[in-house]
This record gives C-alpha cells, sequence and structure tokens, in this order.
C-alpha cells in the first residue's frame, strides 16, 4: 500500500523518476473505458509509463488523491480523484478513477486504470 501511495504522490511532485522506481521493469499499464479512447489503452515498460504520466500532466495537469485502498496481497485496489484543469479548454476538471495494481517480487508490474472506480472495484471481486 506505501508502494501505491508513494507513486501518486511522486506524481503530484512531478518527479516522474521516483515514481517509476516502484515499477517493474516490464511494467503494463492498461487503460480501460473512457481513458482508452483518450491516449489509447496499453503502455508497455517504464518508457511507456513515463510517456503517459507526462501527456497526463499536461493535458490535466492538477493532482491525484487516493480515496481509498484495499491490500488484496498481490494486488491493491485503489480508488482515486484526479483534480486537474484541461489545458486546451482551460476548464476545471475532477473524477473519480479506480486501479488494480499487480506486484511482483515487491515491484508494480500490471496496472488496470479503469475509468469508473466501480470496475475496478467489481474486477477486483469487491462489488458484483
Amino acid at each position: 500500500m506505501e508502494i501505491v501511495h508513494g507513486v501518486f504522490e511522486a506524481w503530484n511532485r512531478r518527479d516522474f523518476e521516483a515514481g517509476l522506481r516502484s515499477l517493474a521493469p516490464e511494467i503494463e499499464l492498461h487503460l480501460i473505458g473512457g481513458f482508452a479512447d483518450l491516449v489509447g489503452g496499453r503502455f508497455k515498460g517504464r518508457d511507456g509509463v513515463l510517456r503517459f504520466w507526462r501527456e497526463f500532466a499536461e493535458t490535466v495537469g492538477g493532482r491525484i488523491d487516493v480515496d481509498d485502498a484495499v491490500d488484496l496481497g498481490d494486488r491493491v485496489v485503489v480508488t482515486i480523484t484526479v483534480s486537474g484543469t484541461g489545458a486546451e479548454s482551460g476548464v476545471p476538471a475532477k473524477m473519480q478513477n479506480g486501479y488494480v495494481c499487480t506486484f511482483r517480487d515487491g515491484k508494480v508490474s500490471r496496472v488496470d486504470a479503469y475509468y469508473d472506480s466501480a470496475d475496478a472495484l467489481e474486477a477486483a471481486g469487491l462489488r458484483g
């Protein structure tokens, strides 16, 4: 759980290198739902995740706050609130999303990022 919180804290500081240290070199990030339509659905490796983080920071900016986290052993389910402002529109944006983070050897090896946090909870078997 500390690792997941640390990654989001690093993102909020835009210290992407610190966040990447908690990710396995072969990390896979899968965007599910509305995310996939915005920027594509899959990012592989730390370079792919870094590219996504930078694009997201430039597009929405703001910060990510962890609302809740559930430890399921080798997975952590996180619900978050993203607050920012559209770079092109200037319109404030706030959305709640859910992540299912899978760990291997103490590092995050896969992230399934759901546009709808309820979908993340359901995918992890916490609702349904």
